[in-house]
């Protein structure tokens, strides 16, 4: 009778094992405590959107009109208008061009330029020198986006780098880089 007990008691831990075991998902493995005792967050949570601030711009997948010879490769063209004369001044100091476009066209680069990482600065230093235009900055390069006007059937965007080009050379400059400016492009 003793070993009737003792088979039906084994029996019954095995089946209560084996139930334990299935109801646990083999994929989700119970989380360990955190050292400082502290409750870890419920997996099953939806995590908490990214604000504006914290989101990775994405860069627009349009591709853009034909860059002239001398356009820094790390700013991309606007999507539409026609990119006219454009070169580096003569100290390498900015690289300057004429675009003809359309306000909408110059509002749709400024938008261009977010999605690849540029930020517009509302507080900037070339408002005396370019008082028409909105200044863009990814940290490496300033982009002065002038805005449409009504004298002439064109604009302008400047590109100012960030760093010393004449001195520290330019590690992502295009093919032909100047040795000195030229406004011929």
């Amino acid at each position: 009778m003793f070993k009737k007990i003792l088979t039906i008691l084994t029996i019954l831990a095995l089946v209560l094992t084996l139930v334990v075991a299935c109801d646990k998902d083999p994929e989700q493995p119970k989380p360990l405590p955190s050292v400082d005792g502290s409750k870890e967050p419920d997996q099953s949570e939806p995590k908490p959107e990214p604000s504006e601030s914290e989101k990775q711009p994405k860069p627009d997948p349009e591709p853009g009109i034909p860059a002239p010879v001398g356009w820094p490769k790390d700013i991309p063209t606007p999507a539409s208008g026609e990119i006219m004369v454009g070169g580096w001044a003569p100290d390498r100091s900015f690289y300057t061009t004429d675009i003809v476009y359309k306000q909408a066209d110059i509002d749709a680069y400024g938008e261009r330029l977010e999605s690849y990482g540029f930020k517009k600065q509302n507080n900037h230093k070339y408002g005396q020198d370019w008082p028409d235009a909105t200044v863009y900055s990814d940290g490496r390069w300033d982009v002065i986006v002038a805005e449409e006007n009504d004298v002439f059937d064109y604009s302008y965007v400047n590109f100012y780098p960030l760093f010393d080009v004449v001195k520290d050379g330019y590690d992502g400059q295009p093919e032909g880089w100047p040795e000195t400016g030229d406004f011929g492009g």
